[in-house]
């Protein structure tokens, strides 16, 4: 009899995580789907690109790694830089953050600081040599995370995400601006930056 009861609990247990983790999901969609239809459409490219890391990071069939990070596994530069490649930019190599801000403005981004702009939907958040997220509007984002158990694949469901602003798994980078360089597209090439070491950056207005 008790191993009956016990089982019983067991299998309770199952289906309410089971019932809460699709809870959270149908959350996630109905959010997004509200975000993007109240939104203004980006340039075709951009729109392309957050499509394409929008599938990834519903697909757990793709996880975070930084060793083997060119898909289907990806690491936050990887994933963003193979966002680009899928919108139609045409950056023809993965690159690091730090090389985004160098290399972006030649392919129509314009690259401000944080403090100058407030983040929107389409921009590209970076902080040289650490990490990378895609912005999605309102305070949410997508991007490579972290390894949850070092296979391949998404092994808890957020290693590879989409995340709004209070999300159980909230994403403190874009929720306490970590970053400090906002990349946005805007069509033309505006400025030109030379960064040389320790991560300062002299920006210089093109004549």
């Amino acid at each position: 009899m008790r191993r009956i009861l016990s089982l019983l609990l067991t299998l309770l247990l199952v289906s309410s995580l089971r019932l809460t983790a699709f809870a959270e999901d149908c959350q996630v969609e109905c959010d997004l789907a509200e975000q993007q239809e109240g939104s203004e459409p980006l340039d075709p490219k951009v729109e392309a690109m957050l499509a394409w890391a929008l599938e990834i990071a519903e697909d757990d069939a793709h996880g975070y790694s930084q060793r083997n990070r060119f898909g289907p596994n990806y690491d936050c530069s990887s994933f963003v830089s193979t966002a680009l490649m899928e919108g139609g930019f045409g950056v023809e190599s993965y690159l690091f953050p730090d090389e985004m801000v160098a290399v972006l403005p030649a392919y129509g981004f314009v690259v401000y600081r944080k403090g100058e702009t407030e983040p929107q939907r389409g921009d590209i958040l970076v902080r040289p040599f650490v990490h990378v997220e895609i912005c999605m509007g309102d305070g949410a984002c997508v991007s490579a995370h972290s390894d949850y158990d070092g296979r391949s694949g998404d092994g808890n469901g957020h290693e590879i995400e989409y995340r709004l602003a209070d999300a159980v798994f909230e994403c403190p980078f874009c929720k306490y601006a970590e970053y400090v360089y906002i990349l946005r597209y805007e069509g033309t090439e505006l400025v030109e930056f030379f960064c040389i070491p320790k991560n300062k950056c002299d920006r210089n207005e093109k004549s």
